[in-house]
Formats: structure tokens, sequence, C-alpha cells
């Protein structure tokens, strides 16, 4: 028998995921996502990061105070498999982490020159397998 308990499930790490990119989208800390949701930001902090789900009600809250539609916390579902779901996209990987946030804002303010250069930088410390990584950024 497999301790299923301790492990979060994919999809509430996915939306744990989406609530904290959208937090930080709106300049938000845990703390004032939790008192608007009537909750410690050690409770958004277990729901961020999937090891507690979150509530169909708690959902509906953080969708409004972060001001988007409950759809918009949970993954995009892939075409033609129902009730399986998309993996996160890189952007959307690059997205949930501080220092993903960091680099694409410096990314986007350098120069073209700079940008390719990072680019070329980049290539060469993730090595040959981040290939397809860096062309769905490319086509982004």
């Amino acid at each position: 028998m497999t301790d299923t308990a301790k492990t979060p499930h994919p999809i509430d790490v996915q939306v744990g995921k989406r609530i904290a990119r959208l937090r930080l989208d709106r300049d938000l800390n845990q703390s004032q996502l939790g008192a608007a949701i009537g909750v410690t930001f050690q409770q958004v902090q277990k729901y961020e990061k999937g090891v507690n789900r979150v509530s169909a009600s708690k959902l509906v809250m953080i969708a409004d105070f972060l001001k988007v539609e409950v759809q918009d916390l949970f993954p995009p579902r892939e075409d033609g498999q129902p009730g399986r779901t998309a993996a996160p996209s890189a952007i959307d990987q690059l997205a949930s982490t501080g220092n993903g946030r960091e680099l694409a804002g410096l990314f986007v303010s350098m120069s073209r020159d700079r940008q390719q250069s990072l680019v070329s930088v980049a290539r060469a410390i993730a090595g040959p397998s981040a290939g397809e990584v860096a062309r769905e950024l490319e086509a982004a």
C-alpha cells in the first residue's frame, strides 16, 4: 500500500502555484490573502504548496479577492483527455518562482543583443537536453 495521503495531488500543486502567481502578480503577500479569506498566512503557504487542498468556498473567495474567475485557478485541460490536465508550461514554471519572475523582468528590460547573449549563456549552462524548453520559450 502506498502512502498517498502525504503526497499532494498534482492538481492541488498546480492550483497552489496558480494562486501564488496571481497573488504575486498583484503584489500581495500571503498574510493579505489569508486575511481576506479568513485563514492564516501559514494556511495560505500550505495551499500554495498543494499540501492542503483548497475547499470550494475558499476557491471562490480567493478568486473574488484576486479578481479572476474560479476556473483561472485551475490548470488547462488537455484536448481529448477528460479529467487529465496539461503539464505546466515552461512559462508557468518560470512565473511560479521568485528568481524566475526576477529573471523575466530583467530579460525584458534588456536590449535585443543582450537578450540573445543571455539566451546563449543559458543554453550553454543548461546543456543539450534543454533545447526543447528553450524552443517553447522562444515560441511564446
